[in-house]
């Protein structure tokens, strides 16, 4: 899939199956991770396996499934937003690529 075609094929999904990422599917989001960690000054973590942080009385919008996130996080600063959100959606336009789905969700 091509960039266009993930940006075009893009949408927001908020109920998820449990199936496993594959391992080299795991391999290329952290590459990209890392870069975009090295580039925006962040510190982008990629949580996979955990089941509590979308559930509960504290969880986030309505969710159902969610065993793998994406935690954007980065030092205080004017512009962390912006780099939070550039770097955050060339994420999840490749993951969209990799033939997975994924949801903004914010605090």
């Amino acid at each position: 899939m091509t960039l266009q075609e993930a940006i075009e094929a893009r949408h927001s999904v908020r109920r998820y199956i449990h199936k496993p990422i594959p391992q080299d599917i795991l391999v290329v989001i952290q590459s990209k991770i890392e870069e975009c960690n090295r580039l925006g000054d962040l510190h982008i973590q990629l949580v996979t396996n955990e089941t509590k942080a979308f559930s509960g009385l504290m969880a986030y919008g309505q969710f159902y499934g969610v065993e793998n996130y994406l935690v954007m996080v980065g030092a205080k600063s004017p512009d962390l937003d912006e780099r939070v959100g550039y770097y955050g959606e060339q994420l999840v336009l490749l993951t969209q690529q990799l033939g997975l789905n994924t949801c903004w969700a914010g605090q």
